[in-house]
């Protein structure tokens, strides 16, 4: 009896550990597993993986067992990743697609971390959810965490971008999935490589914080002066060996210009990484084919980037003064770093350069009146030197730094006690490494008249380096220091590795090749104030020069040429280099490497446009006075928001708006709207679709089976009306003779069709469009964008185009964006039509009057007629809920009706047949025999 108890106690523990109530729901369950009744694995197969049983998706299953508001659900988890990078000529866009299900019934917070480079920009940001795309906004910090939080409270999917506080290059995205929720984060950045140590290094930070089973990185890399060597590598923990990721690894040269390196970790992979999987770097390290010279140009649309990086050349002279804080902050581990670090970087000191030692505290001593050679005696003596540094007193920053170029000074000069001739004084590059750990306190300590007083005294002839030892030293100054003076400032971290932190920078700038470059331009062919920087006062071993600019709309001749000249040890360069460039309407030669699909589309301005932004902040951040701050700033703005980059000062959101109720846009043979709709104010109905975020209403245009909706753009009236044709009927939407713009609609009808009204017609959508600017014809189908039947552009997530002085963007593989110097605006929207093969498009203008007089078209007439709505007909509808109105089309009344469209918003709408009454003349009268046909002149 007592068995029989304890058995029944131990089934009733377990039936409420299920959450079941009894041994017949209990029974229920198991039947369910065994049979995988309900259950329907995501990847479309019964395989038992990682998180499934028998088949089943977990989260599938529990959503068969009871669930108490207690219990706690299974979190959101990433179901694939993929990133993708392209290199163009060292520039850089990658982009990363998150795949994020939540498959409990409440909505629930998901984040994962990303790093990215130093120099990066994040220049898109999007999500997908049940097929709809949501673009991220920019804004403010505080707004946009506030703004997060709500959409949070209230259970809708949102997502945020934003940098961490304490790491610049850390990003967090946020995501607060609805229940039951399957959505996908596109983030894109682009960043410029720096040639450094004699490599160019892309690193992909990967951290998803859990085991992905489908993850993949793929990196194009794209260079026209050749690829030398390219290696791909994971890097995560030191101690951690990653032989057993040789499979997952690789690389493949498709040619001398073009690589694909790919990283395809298994689950397994990832578990012998971490419990958690990723959690480092994807590093591909590659390098160009260099040579002894003016290096090389690439042009595109208007655009250049020139990089320099002669090798073969032998080592110039370097002038060096050290200029070593000793103050009493400096006293215990960090003197002891800063004298073993100065040992070694002595001993690198060549012996063809002349160098000094100067130390500050309270007060400043030299070690010598002079710089002297690096002979084996000078070295010894330094080196002793260095090891009677004692750190005491304050910190007399401005007068060690201004005793340093005063010796530079007077060795250019050839006086005061330098032993060297005038004319041996300028074989050197001149330069200054300070070392400080704090806060200017003795002798001059402003700021600004430090900055503005040694900035006056080295007048553009010396380079100033300076190395922020730890976190007190005021790093701003330094900034300010070295951009003005044409060096950098590097942070130096106060650890066990800062002696090998030091040595590091200076083998970075060891080795000057060349000092005070110049590179010239026509002016006749270049836009003189778009060029980013011309003039270089050192070129190190193993870096590299960058130029970008604009070519002049008019410019003459059909070529480009550059003059780079520079000094070295006793040599002077001068080498010119001559680009070809080619016209718009010449042919494009389609084997040029910067054209082939999986490069940066529009590199060269978009290299120009982010070289641009981050020279202009860090002008902002070194400027001294608030006037010039804020002119850089709102310089930079300008540039940020046409290019799309993203500052360090705004975070990326994205809510997803609330569904829509289910309105019915169809219109009963009486012409009262079939479907209720709530009331309206007088005038222009206003409410919007929320599944589209490229524009806040949608202009005059086409959508759907066409829907065409029409907006007086001085009224702002909208009108809405129907139109059909069979399969491969054409019409004509806008045809501007004056402006040389024609838009014609190919349709396309559903598949299999049926209804209960055998008089009803199958639908019919834009299956193509064809656009035509000028002499120039643009395609649309659902496999490319065609340009004049030579050029293909893909349907991705970003690509440009430049057409006469048009610009033709693609966005997220579905939206087409036309913009013309006339102030022509016109948008393409790709669909998939639900339950068909067929993909077809939407077509809008966008807002504003833009065509002449004689525009004519389905939707172009409409730009010059006028739209009213009679304000004293509004009213409501009491049986049918809607509401109704008299309009004034030129003149004519029209009874009007309210109505809402998903994709084109409200607007007022008549019941007729193929847009009448609404058209100049019949419907018929509108058709083309073919997709690049004219209307016949009246």
């Amino acid at each position: 009896m007592k068995i029989l108890i304890l058995q029944l106690l131990v089934m009733l523990i377990s039936y409420s550990r299920m959450g079941v109530s009894s041994p017949v729901q209990a029974w229920q369950i198991n039947e369910r597993h065994e049979r995988n009744v309900g259950c329907n694995n995501e990847e479309g197969s019964g395989d038992v993986g990682s998180g499934d049983i028998l088949g089943c998706d977990t989260d599938q299953v529990d959503s068969l067992l009871p669930t108490p508001a207690s219990r706690r659900y299974r979190k959101p988890r990433i179901l694939s990743q993929k990133v993708e990078s392209s290199i163009t000529a060292r520039y850089v866009s990658t982009t990363v697609v998150t795949r994020i299900k939540n498959g409990a019934p409440v909505s629930q917070d998901s984040n994962f971390w990303f790093r990215l480079s130093k120099g990066a920009f994040i220049s898109d940001f999007f999500m997908k959810v049940n097929g709809r795309i949501y673009q991220a906004e920019v804004q403010e910090k505080e707004a946009a965490q506030k703004a997060y939080n709500e959409a949070k409270r209230r259970g809708k999917t949102a997502s945020q971008v934003k940098q961490s506080q304490n790491d610049a290059n850390k990003f967090e995205t946020n995501i607060n999935l609805s229940p039951n929720t399957t959505a996908s984060f596109h983030l894109t950045f682009q960043e410029l490589l720096r040639r450094k140590d004699g490599v160019f290094q892309h690193r992909i930070n990967l951290y998803p914080k859990e085991i992905v089973r489908n993850l993949i990185a793929e990196v194009y890399i794209t260079e026209p002066q050749g690829i030398s060597f390219a290696n791909i590598t994971w890097e995560q923990d030191s101690s951690l060996t990653t032989d057993f990721l040789y499979d997952a690894l690789s690389v493949h040269y498709k040619s001398d210009t073009e690589v694909h390196a790919l990283f395809n970790p298994s689950e397994v992979d990832q578990e012998g990484l971490s419990e958690t999987g990723l959690q480092g770097d994807l590093v591909i390290t590659y390098d160009v084919v260099h040579d002894t010279g003016a290096g090389h140009i690439e042009i595109v649309n208007g655009y250049f980037v020139h990089h320099i990086s002669p090798v073969n050349i032998p080592a110039t002279r370097k002038n060096v003064v050290f200029v070593i804080d000793t103050s009493g902050s400096m006293m215990g581990t960090k003197m002891a770093q800063t004298k073993a670090a100065m040992e070694t970087i002595i001993d690198d000191v060549r012996e063809f350069d002349r160098f000094n030692i100067i130390t500050f505290a309270s007060s400043a001593d030299q070690w010598k009146s002079y710089l002297v050679n690096a002979t084996k005696k000078n070295k010894e003596e330094a080196k002793e030197f260095v090891n009677g540094f004692l750190a005491y007193g304050g910190t007399n920053l401005h007068y060690g730094l201004m005793l340093a170029v005063r010796a530079l000074k007077d060795m250019e000069e050839g006086s005061g006690d330098s032993l060297l001739e005038a004319s041996d004084s300028n074989d050197a590059l001149p330069m200054i490494i300070l070392l400080t750990d704090g806060q200017p306190t003795s002798g001059q300590t402003n700021p600004t008249y430090i900055v503005n007083s040694i900035t006056k005294e080295i007048q553009g002839e010396i380079a100033l380096f300076s190395l922020a030892f730890g976190t007190g030293a005021d790093y701003k100054l330094l900034e300010k220091l070295s951009g003005h003076n044409q060096g950098l400032a590097r942070q130096i971290y106060e650890d066990s590795s800062a002696n090998l932190q030091l040595e590091g920078f200076y083998d970075e700038v060891a080795t000057p090749l060349l000092h005070h470059i110049s590179v010239e331009y026509p002016e006749d062919k270049v836009e003189v104030d778009s060029l980013t920087q011309t003039n270089f006062i050192s070129y190190f071993e193993g870096t590299e020069l960058v130029i970008a600019g604009k070519l002049k709309e008019n410019f003459t001749g059909n070529e480009l040429s550059a003059v780079v000249s520079a000094n070295s040890f006793d040599i002077n360069y001068e080498w010119g280099l001559t680009k070809e460039i080619a016209r718009s309407e010449e042919v494009i030669d389609q084997n040029d490497p910067v054209l082939k699909p999986r490069v940066v589309d529009d590199f060269a301005q978009r290299l120009w446009a982010y070289a641009t932004i981050k020279s202009l902040l860090e002008k902002q951040n070194i400027a001294m006075t608030s006037a010039e701050k804020l002119s850089l700033r709102e310089r930079a703005l300008l540039l940020a928001l046409k290019y799309k980059f993203v500052t360090p000062l705004t975070s990326l959101i994205i809510i997803k708006p609330d569904e829509e109720k289910g309105f019915d846009d169809s219109i009963g043979e009486d012409g009262t709207p079939v479907s209720n709709t709530a009331p309206r104010g007088r005038g222009t109905p206003s409410r919007t679709s929320p599944s589209r975020t490229y524009s806040s209403r949608p202009g005059s245009g086409a959508a759907g089976d066409p829907h065409i909706v029409v907006e007086d753009p001085d009224s702002e009236v909208r009108l809405c009306f129907d139109i059909h044709g069979p399969e491969g009927t054409v019409v004509s939407l806008v045809e501007d003779p004056i402006l040389g713009v024609t838009v014609n609609g190919e349709m396309v009808e559903k598949d299999n069709f049926t209804s209960v009204n055998p008089n009803k017609p199958s639908p019919s959508y834009f299956g193509r469009i064809a656009i035509q600017l000028g002499q120039d014809w643009i395609t649309i189908s659902p496999e490319s964008v065609l340009i004049n039947d030579d050029r293909h552009l893909e349907w991705v997530l970003f690509s440009e185009a430049n057409i006469n002085t048009c610009r033709l963007e693609i966005f997220k593989e579905e939206l087409v964006k036309l913009s013309c110097e006339n102030g022509v605006v016109m948008k393409v929207l790709r669909h998939q039509i639900p339950g068909d093969s067929h993909q077809h498009f939407d077509f809008f203008l966008g807002e504003g009057r833009m065509f002449s007089n004689s525009v004519d078209g389905i939707i172009g007439q409409f730009q010059r007629r006028s739209l009213t709505v009679l304000e004293s007909s509004v009213h409501h509808l009491v049986k049918y809920g809607g509401t109704k109105a008299q309009l004034s089309l030129d003149g004519k009344n029209l009874k009007v009706y309210e109505i809402y469209r998903p994709r084109t918003g409200t607007c007022w709408a008549t019941y007729a047949k193929n847009g009448l009454p609404m058209l100049e003349t019949k419907y018929e009268d509108y058709k083309l025999p073919n997709l690049f046909s004219k209307l016949s002149p009246n």
